[in-house]
């Protein structure tokens, strides 16, 4: 029986790159006050929808054999459907931010352990860094545009991270380590 698998890392690194450039140009305000309430929940429901993709993808993953993907996609996504809620838990939203900054330093450490190329264990970590500081922001600190550009700077070198190593595994022409 010859079975076709599709490997989503291409797809799912792509819509990370995606979401991670939406980060970065919201806390750099690039695109207009990061405070705008009505940008951000347009933004943050958008954002769970792009949650329902990665679970495609980590279903994708599972019926591909890779079991570290297939954990990381559904993380992945449980972290988009917690922005998407925890950006309206109010006092409690730095919380979930925190939760996810520590769970993908957790899938970092994971992938450094089962040999996972470097690059995916740098952009982990980014990310972990990038939730840290949305934490920071919602955390009542009155710190808040100096918390916005960090994450947002974290928010940029997650996309062209993210996005280099797609297109590096999509088209093979660049290295991926």
């Amino acid at each position: 029986m010859s079975e076709n698998r599709v490997d989503p890392t291409v797809a799912g690194l792509f819509l990370v790159g995606f979401i991670t450039l939406f980060f970065g140009l919201l806390g750099i305000n690039l695109y207009g006050d990061s405070t705008d309430s009505g940008l951000l929940l347009v933004a943050f429901d958008f954002i769970g929808v792009i949650g329902i993709l990665m679970v495609m993808f980590s279903y994708m993953a599972g019926k591909a054999g890779n079991a570290y993907a297939t954990a990381l996609f559904a993380f992945i996504a449980v972290a988009l459907f917690g922005v998407s809620y925890g950006a309206g838990a109010g006092d409690n939203a730095a919380i979930v931010f925190y939760a996810l900054a520590l769970f993908f330093v957790v899938f970092a450490l994971v992938g450094a352990m089962i040999g996972a190329p470097k690059m995916l264990v740098i952009l982990l970590l980014l990310v972990a860094l990038l939730y840290l500081f949305v934490g920071f922001f919602f955390s009542g600190s009155s710190n808040v545009d100096v918390w916005a550009l960090m994450f947002g700077i974290f928010g940029l070198l997650s996309f062209l991270l993210a996005t280099y190593m797609a297109v590096g595994l999509g088209t093979q022409k660049l290295p991926v380590f």
